[in-house]
């Protein structure tokens, strides 16, 4: 019975949304460590909120902390992207018996190289920006059938020598239900309260500069993943909840004289995705993925996708598997290569 009222409540959230705005989910905080996590996973899509036969990634929902692994999983990869862009990722898997798991996780992006102008025109030197996620989630087994996790995520951007970097606090809570053995159910919600605030005075020395704050998007996530012993075929529903600032400008007469009234507004949208992922145990040295995503349903043409492989190389020891993904980034802006080393220690 408390189960049912636990699928009842994570599928009628969506409908709190449904008087909202739709909007593009592009250029809000935090959108260069949404990209994804690791060759396995970005070779499906990204559709692993349910999927397990992967491995236990807590990036995508904190109860994959609480999956029970014989081993302790280490993921290593680095990423190819166009533009000048960074994104490496690493990854680490602990049990904690009875019944419980730890994954803790880094992951770094940034743009090297970027041409820095004055006013006029004028080249002023390179420069770059940086952001670190540092991610921790504990998981529990709470029966056979149902995992739930928590994860707490420790931001941190730099964008500016003249500008202090800024440092924010997510918290990621998320539910692991296997319907029936070959079939998984799973929900999450991410980056709660996680936010940036910027203060440009320093860097345009002007004392009436005010904070600008910037929300990362509030992701509820709902996933399912049929898993046979040879294949899996996933599937993952997003709704992003955005929320920005924009001012309003009003002119008010005073005395016979114009003044102008700036206020700030906040803005509430959100944004609607879908994934889909697939895997293939094509030998037992040899797994073939592919992955399809749509980032804005309003918008059938920003579709993205992905293809990969795992070599699992002969030696006893650590168990090693060599993973690549290729990704068609959404709406095909560039194309992304993804390297990763999985060891089991």
């Amino acid at each position: 019975m408390k189960m049912k009222k636990i699928l009842i409540i994570t599928v009628a959230i969506p409908f709190l949304f449904a008087s909202a705005l739709i909007a593009q989910p592009g250029g809000f905080a935090g959108a260069s460590q949404r990209i994804g996590f690791g060759s396995k996973a970005l070779g499906m899509g990204n559709a692993m909120t349910a999927t397990t036969s992967q491995g236990a990634f807590a990036y995508y929902n904190p109860a994959h902390a609480a999956l029970f692994l014989d081993h302790k999983q280490l993921d290593i990869s680095v990423s190819s992207l166009a533009f000048d862009r960074i994104h490496q990722t690493v990854s680490g898997v602990f049990q904690l018996p009875p019944a419980a798991g730890l994954t803790i996780a880094l992951i770094r992006t940034g743009i090297n190289n970027i041409d820095g102008r004055t006013l006029s025109g004028y080249p002023d030197g390179e420069f770059g920006t940086s952001e670190y996620q540092v991610l921790t989630a504990f998981g529990i087994r709470m029966s056979k059938k149902v995992h739930a996790g928590i994860g707490f995520k420790i931001n941190y951007a730099d964008y500016h020598n003249d500008i202090d970097a800024e440092t924010s606090v997510g918290i990621d809570l998320g539910i692991l239900y296997k319907i029936k053995p070959y079939l998984n159910f799973g929900f999450t919600i991410q980056d709660m309260f996680a936010e940036y605030r910027w203060n440009s005075a320093q860097l345009y020395n002007q004392s009436e500069s005010r904070n600008v704050i910037n929300k990362f998007p509030t992701r509820f996530k709902w996933g399912l993943a049929y898993q046979k012993e040879k294949y899996t075929i996933s599937a993952d529903y997003e709704i992003q909840a955005l929320s920005s600032e924009a001012n309003e400008e009003e002119i008010f007469i005073a005395n016979g004289r114009p003044a102008l009234l700036t206020s700030i507004l906040e803005l509430k949208t959100n944004a609607q995705q879908f994934r889909l992922g697939a895997a293939w145990n094509a030998h037992e040295r040899i797994s073939l993925r592919g992955g399809y995503n749509l980032p804005d349903l309003s918008n059938s043409d920003s579709w993205g996708a992905s293809g990969g492989f795992s070599l699992y190389l002969p030696f006893n020891k650590f168990s090693p598997s060599v993973d690549y993904a290729f990704v068609l980034e959404p709406n095909r802006i560039s194309n992304m290569h993804v390297f990763s080393l999985s060891l089991k220690l």
